[in-house]
């Protein structure tokens, strides 16, 4: 079979020139649309450095090695005089915190000078020096201390009184509270539980539906974590924050007026050491103020702006009792305990107020029936024995009293029984169980200790201690007793 022959793929000139035309006027196409694209960048030609037949070649080189190092040695010496400027500005703010430290000790010292004498000339004090010189110590604390209670309660619009979720009675004194009243109508109060996970959920419930008859009352804890700024007020852990969003929620209804935000102070008073100044660090979600868990910390009133709204003033922990140093006050961690006389009588009220088992199952000691039997049992079991093999008891009782104000013995007090509770406060839709879900009941922990009471503080609101010679600015906060003497103030105050 004879095959067909195939068609010849030659072509004329004409038509393969034709196509090498076509392919040339493409290219060029494309190099002229490469032109506008900026994302294709010529490469940078790398130096070539100086050609070798360049002359004097070695100088250059040894030039150019001699600035670089000139460069890096005027980088290092920048750096250390920035250095050396920073240690000066430290050393600068050093010595002005020495400064300030020294003329404010000059002038306590001063201060403390002044009350001395003025006892000495009155002959106040038949005990001698030692007695004079305690004396005027407390003088010139009450003074101070009072002082700014008083330029607190003077400036604030709201006045929050912070309780201890464990005593809140033993803490709280109406005659301050009406006092401010009568006084002042036109003054919010705002009691406020602090510390509410050491008690029962349960607890806490009875102790807000108790003080609400009277004021509005806020359940908060205050936050323990330890970094110094973004404090946490919800958390997974136990050391969050709880009830801040409820008080600064009451706050800001107080800063309206006819739909019309004002500013507001909010004054924040009450014993020692029941959590004001972290109660503001809570607040502001960062560590402001110092906190600590002796008594006397805050020296002064200090103000912080919570908001362009809200400005809180920390005031120093005062001491309102009848003018003895009282077993009461002393478990309210409102002294401290490295400073106490007599450490047995405290422990003695703590007997008192409890059921002796539940002391028993907490140190492992046998049955007793006296205050000196318990501690004499701690004295040994604690290695506290004096000289000659007696037991220390000041010994033992500081240690019950450092676990009682360390919050070692959890305890918790009931609200006595109210027939004509009503609750104003919850009229404003409070909700706390968000609050009270996070606490402990009284099922999940058998370690509670429930207690008695304790005896709420009665004053007679009588203290002008301060200078009588300032044209009636530290007059008293009840006009009827501006003679008083200062012995016979009824307002103590932490001197520490």
């Amino acid at each position: 079979m004879v095959s067909k022959p195939t068609k010849s793929k030659r072509k004329t000139l004409n038509q393969k020139y034709k196509v090498f035309r076509k392919v040339r006027d493409h290219k060029k196409k494309l190099r002229k649309a490469g032109k506008g694209n900026t994302l294709h960048k010529p490469r940078l030609k790398k130096d070539p450095g100086i050609p070798n037949l360049w002359p004097f070649k070695q100088e250059i080189l040894e030039k150019i090695a001699e600035n670089r190092e000139k460069q890096k040695e005027e980088a290092e010496n920048k750096k250390v005089k920035k250095g050396e400027e920073k240690d000066r500005q430290l050393r600068q703010a050093e010595k002005q915190n020495e400064m300030a430290r020294l003329m404010f000790e000059a002038s306590r010292r001063g201060t403390e000078f002044e009350a001395k004498e003025e006892l000495i000339e009155a002959n106040k004090s038949p005990d001698g020096f030692k007695d004079l010189h305690s004396q005027s110590l407390s003088s010139a604390s009450k003074k101070a201390y009072y002082r700014e209670f008083k330029k607190v309660v003077e400036q604030s619009d709201v006045i929050i009184e912070v309780l201890d979720a464990r005593d809140p009675i033993g803490c709280r004194c109406i005659d301050i509270e009406k006092n401010i009243m009568s006084n002042n109508p036109d003054k919010k109060i705002v009691l406020l539980l602090n510390k509410i996970d050491l008690v029962p959920r349960e607890v806490v419930s009875k102790w807000l539906a108790y003080l609400r008859h009277d004021y509005p009352t806020v359940a908060f804890k205050s936050n323990t974590q330890h970094q110094k700024g973004n404090l946490a007020r919800h958390t997974s852990g136990d050391d969050g924050c709880l009830g801040a969003d409820t008080l600064i929620q009451l706050l800001k209804n107080y800063c309206r007026n006819d739909d019309v935000k004002v500013n507001i102070s909010v004054g924040i008073i009450g014993y020692p050491n029941v959590g004001k100044s972290s109660l503001i660090n809570s607040l502001k979600r960062t560590k402001v103020v110092q906190v600590g868990n002796k008594p006397g910390l805050t020296k002064n009133a200090q103000e912080i702006h919570l908001d362009k709204n809200i400005k809180l003033l920390d005031c120093p922990g005062i001491i309102f009792s009848s003018g003895q140093m009282d077993a009461d006050i002393i478990l309210r961690n409102a002294v401290r305990i490295e400073q106490l006389d007599d450490a047995v009588t405290p422990v003695g009220a703590i007997l008192k107020r409890c059921k002796p088992e539940r002391l028993m199952e907490r140190y492992g000691v046998h049955e007793f029936k006296t205050t000196e039997e318990f501690l004499t049992q701690i004295a040994k079991l604690r290695g506290k024995i004096k000289k000659g093999g007696s037991p220390n008891l000041e010994a033992a009782g500081r240690i019950v009293l450092q676990d009682w104000n360390d919050g070692r013995i959890p305890f918790y007090t009931l609200p006595p029984k109210r027939e004509d509770a009503i609750d104003e406060f919850n009229r404003m839709n409070t909700d706390d169980d968000a609050v009270l879900n996070k606490l402990n009941s009284l099922a999940d922990s058998k370690d509670y200790v429930p207690m008695l009471s304790g005896q709420a503080p009665t004053v007679e609101i009588t203290v002008d201690s301060d200078d009588e010679g300032d044209e009636g600015d530290d007059q008293d906060m009840d006009d009827d007793d501006d003679e008083d003497e200062e012995e016979d103030s009824d307002v103590e105050v932490d001197s520490d």
